[in-house]
């Protein structure tokens, strides 16, 4: 078994700013501490986009100034807040695919795990938080799935921006578009596929039409349970999270961990008899 740590939507800001309240370094920071203190033995971590609030240089700076001490491998992916080619110039862990996108592919046994950029362009749009997939992206996903198949592998498949709507009326507007397409490519892979995407800000899971998925929370600010809102900028302060991910021969496990919640120091529980 393989053991994966996932960390979405960091929103980094710059020195001094924060986000209802929160410092996104602070929070950063804690999770990352948390998660490698708790789960040493991780095979790699994958920050799942939202690297950064607005793309700017220096936020992408205070990000590396978190990571530059990590020995564990770190995989980085692109949200609808990041801009591609800063990301690239400021963070060394950066790799992208031969078309010049950020997208991996690593094998783990039965697994082969990939990193999907949905961000929208080139050339990149400030305004257009949804998420895209062009034909040359569609064409790297095809070959590795087919690599997948002829491996006998499944496929764990991160993807920033979900290209399922999750029920929430706003944030169904900037999903990844083109998901009918998506749908279409991974069903004729033939090939076994869980997705664990961010971008909601909430612990979600489901399956999507055939296909299951888990979605992972913010280690920042959360998304509140207002499904019927139209509003895509609703934050609340409920405790922020990182993802914990399980990967055997025969399938996934994803735990989502509330890191500011949990104690240091564990207890046993025994029940009191009744007199």
């Amino acid at each position: 078994m393989q053991k994966l740590l996932a960390f979405t939507d960091i929103h980094m800001k710059s020195e001094g700013q924060k986000i209802i309240g929160l410092d996104p370094f602070a929070q950063f920071e804690r999770a990352l501490a948390h998660g490698l203190r708790h789960h040493p033995e991780a095979e790699r971590i994958i920050l799942m986009g939202d690297l950064a609030d607005t793309g700017a240089p220096e936020e992408y700076d205070r990000v590396q100034e978190i990571l530059q001490d990590i020995e564990t491998p770190v995989t980085l992916m692109a949200g609808n807040h990041d801009v591609r080619d800063t990301l690239v110039q400021k963070m060394p862990q950066a790799v992208c695919d031969a078309a010049g996108f950020l997208q991996t592919s690593h094998s783990y046994g039965t697994v082969r795990v990939l990193t999907l950029d949905t961000l929208f362009g080139p050339p990149a749009v400030s305004y257009a938080h949804f998420g895209a997939y062009c034909d040359q992206r569609f064409a790297w996903l095809t070959e590795q799935l087919s690599e997948a198949k002829q491996a006998g592998q499944w496929v764990a498949l991160f993807s920033h921006h979900p290209p399922f709507r999750v029920g929430f009326k706003g944030m169904d507007q900037i999903r990844m578009r083109d998901d009918a397409r998506m749908l279409k490519v991974l069903k004729g892979s033939g090939v076994s596929v869980h997705l664990i995407c961010g971008h909601i800000h909430r612990t979600i899971s489901g399956n999507w039409d055939g296909f299951g998925f888990s979605m992972l929370k913010s280690t920042c600010h959360q998304m509140p349970l207002a499904i019927d809102t139209t509003e895509m900028t609703l934050g609340t302060t409920e405790p922020a999270a990182y993802g914990v991910i399980l990967l055997t021969d025969d399938g996934i496990i994803v735990h989502s961990e509330d890191f500011d919640l949990v104690q240091e120091t564990l207890n046993t529980h025994t029940e009191t008899p009744v007199a």
